[in-house]
């Protein structure tokens, strides 16, 4: 009897013990995340996103994600404001003007006071000759990544330690609306430009002045920002931001729900739509700057590949009529984006709205018989076998999409049944973006030498819209200008919009600019569709949105109003806490069941010892 009861406590105890081994290792994984555990009592916001930064070094960089982690690291003399239009003042104590002395007479000189006593991330000072050095860095070593911000301007000099002057060639609109993240001197000046426009990784800790610094970046896996304790600014809440990867969108979605991420970015259509606005998740689609395009290989190079039908403007005026942008909303968005117009969406780029509308008589429409009669018009007649024909060849297209974009990839297909139905051999592939990228600027020796032909993509515009047209000027062929394409009459158009202080006439200007894009269509444009992210409001207040309370409340690439603004709704809410409450649950179960198996035994062993008496 002995015996045996002691084998029963045995056993019992083994499997309790294997009870409260499995649910701890159930908080374990519950609790588990790509990123690191934070520090106790630390406020933290984990943001869920689909497309990581692509490369931290400002000269280097591209991804939208990229575009994020900067505007939140570093600060810019003039900062982009949650309208979308007007700027706001970031470094710079005030806006320069005629009457205050900060621009000169002639719009060429401007003086830009600076705030006092800011400091970098690492506790230095920052003064106007940082200013100074990062424009001169950008300006005489044509940093192609930024160089279209500095475009007319020569140089920029140290005053006195909060006073900068920039010098341009003419005068300069857009010089409170550019984004040029300054950086700090005492790092920067150690890496020669031409390391630092290749392979210079800029590595974390990032120095920066903004609300946050970075801190880790993980490939694949996320991004962490620590609150800047020498911030200018209001102080954050917030003492971490976890910018976490997803590879699954589904998952995000997921996490977004059970509570492990605070927001998402990058939400698939179809999850978007069932999001439960009850569970406290505050859903947000919008446009920001950006459509759905084809770009046409428009290069005159003698080493472009692109077929020689796409430089002809009658050929790409015919497959305009060749696409139906409404279609390509309700099945590649699932009625979550509008059919487009211009390259500059409506409702963006504000006071005054720069955006221009085709007259119903000049839009295109989906019109397959009209394509079908200004192809023959030009000369690209039918074959007896119905195959569309160039010099008495048939004419083939290479269409391509990214493996990133899945949009894209619904887009493209269907684009590519419609040009068959106009008799093109059309040979659709799906590419990851690096190939894509590489062709689009392939260059043969120091020869540029574009090597596509169709080409569907996403794009989001500047933060100016001069800024967005003058990528498409000749000057900027082998960089931001995709479709390598070149119109005299645009360019003119720029150089008079990039000077016109006055906004009415520089609006003007920038909408006769659209016109002729739209009608030589070097760049089909598709759709404006809608980003889409969520952010849990039951947890956290303060997310503050852009476009006058319509827009995003992050992933505004410039905009760091949320981060600073959020707090937790409750004192006990450190944010990101699905896991970390899951964790403490488990650990009471744990507790209990622990105890419980106690005084089980202790009773038990009492039992039997009067028994055994």
């Amino acid at each position: 009897m002995k015996r045996n009861s002691t084998t029963r406590r045995l056993l019992l105890l083994v499997a309790l013990v294997l009870v409260a081994g499995l649910v701890w290792g159930l908080a374990g994984a519950l609790a588990a995340s790509s990123s690191p555990s934070p520090a106790p009592g630390k406020v933290v916001l984990k943001i869920g996103w689909t497309a990581e930064p692509d490369n931290l070094n400002p000269f280097v960089g591209w991804a939208n994600s990229t575009y994020e982690i900067w505007a939140i690291n570093y600060d810019f003399l003039f900062g982009f404001g949650l309208s979308g239009g007007q700027p706001t003042l970031d470094l710079a104590a005030q806006f320069p003007t005629k009457q205050n002395g900060g621009l000169s007479p002639d719009g060429k000189v401007w003086t830009i006071h600076l705030r006092p006593n800011v400091k970098w991330s690492d506790g230095r000072p920052l003064t106007a000759a940082d200013v100074a050095f990062t424009y001169n860095y950008v300006v005489k070593n044509n940093m192609a990544n930024l160089a279209l911000a500095t475009v007319g301007i020569t140089g920029a000099k140290e005053i006195d330690p909060t006073t900068v002057q920039i010098t341009c060639s003419q005068p300069k609109a857009d010089m409170e609306h550019i984004f040029l993240p300054i950086l700090p001197q005492h790092i920067w000046e150690h890496v020669s430009p031409q390391v630092a426009a290749t392979t210079y990784a800029n590595k974390p800790p990032i120095v920066g002045s903004g609300p946050f610094y970075t801190v880790a970046f993980k490939k694949g896996s996320y991004v962490e920002m620590a609150r800047n304790p020498y911030y200018w600014g209001k102080r954050p809440t917030v003492d971490q931001i976890f910018f976490e990867m997803y590879q699954d969108a589904d998952t995000m979605v997921s996490d977004l729900k059970s509570g492990t991420l605070d927001a998402a970015w990058g939400i698939p259509e179809a999850e978007f739509k069932l999001l439960p606005p009850q569970a406290g998740i505050h859903t947000i689609a919008y446009n920001f700057f950006n459509w759905d395009y084809v770009d046409l290989n428009c290069s005159s190079s003698p080493d472009s590949t692109g077929n020689p039908v796409l430089r002809d403007a009658r050929f790409r005026d015919a497959l305009n009529y060749a696409i139906d942008r409404s279609k390509l909303c309700q099945i590649a968005y699932v009625g979550l984006a509008a059919p487009a117009t211009s390259i500059m969406p409506p409702n963006t780029w504000a006071d005054p709205d720069y955006h221009w509308q085709p007259p119903a008589g000049q839009a295109y429409t989906f019109d397959l018989a009209k394509a079908d009669q200004l192809l023959d018009a030009a000369g690209y007649t039918l074959s007896p076998s119905g195959l569309r024909l160039s010099k008495g060849k048939p004419i083939t297209l290479r269409l391509w999409s990214a493996t990133d974009f899945p949009e894209s990839q619904i887009e493209a297909k269907l684009i590519a049944g419609w040009l068959q139905q106009l008799g093109l051999k059309v040979t659709l592939s799906v590419l990851d973006r690096g190939t894509v990228e590489a062709s689009l600027f392939n260059f043969k020796g120091k020869t540029f030498a574009p090597d596509y032909d169709l080409y569907v993509d996403d794009w989001a515009g500047y933060g100016d819209p001069g800024q967005t047209l003058t990528a498409f000027t000749t000057a900027q062929i082998g960089a931001t200008n995709e479709p390598a394409w070149s119109n005299a009459a645009f360019d003119k158009l720029n150089a008079q919009q990039a000077t016109a202080l006055d906004p009415t006439t520089r609006m003007t200007r920038i909408r006769q600019m659209q016109q002729i894009f739209y009608q030589q269509s070097p760049q089909i444009v598709l759709v404006y569709p809608q980003y889409l992210e969520a952010c849990n409001t039951s947890r956290w207040t303060g997310w503050t949105p852009m476009f006058n309370g319509r827009g995003p409340v992050f992933m505004t690439t410039g905009g760091v109003e949320s981060y600073v603004n959020l707090r937790p709704v409750s004192s006990g809410s450190g944010g990101g806490g699905g896991a970390k409450g899951a964790t403490i649950a488990v650990a009471i179960v744990v507790v209990l069941v622990v105890g419980g198996a106690a005084i089980w035994f202790a009773r038990r062993r009492r039992r039997i010892q009067t028994e055994e008496a």
